[in-house]
C-alpha cells in the first residue's frame, strides 16, 4: 500500500510536472509569459498525496474530503488555464508602463477562489480529519518562534548575498537595488497586507509543503536516516525545479539557476524539515515557503518580474552558497541525530 502511493506521489508530482514541461516549453519557445504553468507546478505535488490517499481508501471517512477535492479542482482549472494561455494567446496589456499577462491575471481568480475555499473547508472539517490528515496546528507557540527565526535567518541571508555580490562587483549596486526596495513605499504597503495575502494564496504553498513535508521527507528519512534524507529530499526537490529554472527564472543562465537551485532547495529543505520535525506542524514551513518567495519578489523590486529572467553568473554560485550557511548548520541539530523509530515526536 505504501509502494502504491508513493508511485501515485511520483506520477503526480513528478509525471504531470514532465507533461505540463512540454507545454510550458512551447510557450517559452513562442516567447509568451509562463507564469501560469508555474504557479499550478507548485500544486501538483499536493495532488499526488491526495490521490494516493483517496485511491488507497486510507482512513475513508476521516479525511477532509472537501478539501482534498478543492485543491483537486483547483489544480485542474488552473492546469487548463496554463494550456489554454499557449493555444489561445492574448496579447498582454501595456498599463502604466507594465507589462499585464492577461492569462497570468485571470489565473489568480481561481487561485484566490480555491485558497478561501479550501481555507475554510480545513477549519471546519474538525479536529479528527485534520489530525488524520496531517494539517491540525499543533504547537502553534513554537511554530511562531520558528518562523521568526526564519524571518531572522532570511534578513541575515540577504545582507550576506548583497555584501558579497557589491565586494566582488566593486560597486553599491545589490545594496542600493534593496534601499531602492525600502524606500518604496509599495514595498511597505505589500509587508502590511502579506497576512491576508497568505489566506488568499495559501493552496499553492500548501501544495508543495504537503508534498515535500509532509509526505515525502517521512518517506525519505525512514529509509536513508534522517540527515541523508533530508539532503536527499532537498537534491529531488531541485530537480523538480528543472524545468522552472531554464525557461522561467533564468532563460539565458538555465544551468548556473539549476545549480543554485540545488544550494538553495537543500539548505532550505534543512530548515523547514528541522521546523517541521520541532513543531509536527506542516502549516509553519507553509508559511515560511509562503514569506520567503514573498519577501524575495518584494526586496527584488517586486512581483514576479523580480523572479523572472534573472542573471546568474558562475560567480553568484559561491555567493548563493555563502548566504545559505546559517541555513546549513541546522543539519547538526540534535533532532536530526535522533532515529526516526524513536523519535515519537517527530
Amino acid at each position: 500500500m505504501e509502494k502504491k502511493k508513493l508511485w501515485i506521489y511520483v506520477a503526480i508530482a513528478y509525471g504531470v510536472t514532465a507533461l505540463m514541461s512540454i507545454a510550458m516549453f512551447i510557450g517559452f519557445k513562442k516567447q509568451y509569459d509562463i507564469t501560469s504553468f508555474v504557479n499550478v507546478q507548485m500544486m501538483y505535488p499536493a495532488c499526488g498525496v491526495i490521490l494516493g490517499k483517496l485511491i488507497t481508501r486510507e482512513d475513508d471517512g476521516k479525511l477532509p474530503i472537501a478539501g482534498y477535492v478543492t485543491v483537486l479542482i483547483t489544480t485542474a482549472v488552473l492546469m487548463l488555464m496554463a494550456i489554454l494561455s499557449v493555444v489561445v494567446h492574448i496579447e498582454p496589456l501595456e498599463i502604466a508602463g507594465a507589462t499585464i499577462d492577461i492569462w497570468s491575471m485571470i489565473s489568480q481568480f481561481p487561485l484566490i477562489i480555491g485558497s478561501l475555499v479550501c481555507y475554510i473547508l480545513f477549519w471546519t472539517c474538525g479536529k479528527d480529519k485534520r489530525e488524520n490528515a496531517g494539517i491540525e496546528h499543533h504547537n502553534i507557540k513554537l511554530g511562531v518562534i520558528m518562523v521568526a527565526v526564519f524571518i531572522a535567518l532570511f534578513i541575515g541571508r540577504c545582507m550576506i548575498s548583497v555584501f558579497l555580490e557589491d565586494y566582488m562587483s566593486g560597486t553599491d549596486e545589490s545594496l542600493q537595488l534593496v534601499l531602492a526596495a525600502l524606500s518604496n513605499p509599495m514595498t511597505w504597503i505589500t509587508l502590511v497586507v502579506l497576512p491576508i495575502n497568505f489566506i488568499m494564496s495559501f493552496i499553492a504553498f500548501f501544495g508543495e509543503e504537503y508534498g515535500w513535508r509532509y509526505y515525502l521527507q517521512p518517506v525519505m528519512q525512514k529509509r536513508f536516516g534522517k540527515r541523508a534524507g533530508i539532503l536527499l529530499l532537498g537534491l529531488v526537490w531541485a530537480v523538480w525545479h528543472i524545468g522552472v529554472d531554464f525557461m522561467f527564472y533564468a532563460k539565458e543562465y538555465g544551468l548556473q539557476a539549476f545549480v543554485c537551485q540545488m544550494i538553495t532547495c537543500v539548505a532550505i529543505a534543512i530548515f523547514f524539515g528541522y521546523a517541521y520535525m520541532k513543531t509536527n506542524n506542516i502549516w509553519v514551513p507553509m508559511i515560511m515557503h509562503y514569506l520567503n518567495n514573498n519577501l524575495a519578489a518584494i526586496l527584488g523590486g517586486g512581483g514576479n518580474s523580480a523572479l523572472q529572467n534573472q542573471v546568474i553568473e558562475w560567480k553568484t554560485v559561491p555567493v548563493v552558497a555563502a548566504s545559505y550557511v546559517m541555513f546549513f548548520l541546522f543539519i547538526l541539530a540534535p533532532v536530526y541525530r535522533k532515529s526516526v523509530a524513536t523519535d515519537e515526536t517527530v
